[in-house]
C-alpha cells in the first residue's frame, strides 16, 4: 500500500508516495540532501539543475559500481559452489566404491536376551 511521505531536499518540501515505510523515505532524502549540499560545497548555487544533475550522476555512479561488485561476488560464489560441487560428487562417488568393495560383515553369535551367561 502506498503511503505519502513529506520530505525536505535542498530547501524544497516533496510530497512521496512509496510502498516502503517514512523512515526509509526519509533516509533516502537525507542521502539526496547530504550529496547536494557536499556538492554545492554549502553555498548557494545559481543553478540548482546542474547539481542535481550532477548529484544524479555520482548517485548513478554508485549504483553502476555496486552492481558489478554484486556480480563479481556472485560469480566468485557460483565459482566455489561448482568447484565443492565437485568434491562433494568426487566424496559421493568415493563412498559408493568403498561400500562396494566392502566385504560382508562376520555373523556374530546368537545371544539370547535376557538369559544368564552360565560360568
Amino acid at each position: 500500500m502506498k503511503r505519502t511521505v513529506q520530505v525536505e531536499i535542498a530547501g524544497q518540501r516533496l510530497t512521496i508516495r512509496s510502498d516502503e515505510g517514512p523512515d526509509y523515505v526519509h533516509e533516502l532524502a537525507a542521502y539526496v540532501d547530504a550529496h547536494l549540499h557536499q556538492l554545492a560545497g554549502g553555498r548557494r548555487t545559481t543553478n540548482p539543475q546542474r547539481v542535481a544533475l550532477l548529484v544524479a550522476m555520482q548517485i548513478a555512479d554508485e549504483l553502476f559500481r555496486e552492481r558489478d561488485l554484486h556480480h563479481q561476488l556472485r560469480v566468485r560464489v557460483g565459482r566455489r559452489l561448482e568447484a565443492l560441487d565437485e568434491v562433494v560428487a568426487a566424496h559421493e562417488q568415493r563412498l559408493a566404491q568403498l561400500g562396494e568393495d566392502e566385504v560382508a560383515p562376520p555373523e556374530l553369535p546368537e545371544v539370547e536376551v535376557g538369559a544368564e551367561a552360565s560360568p
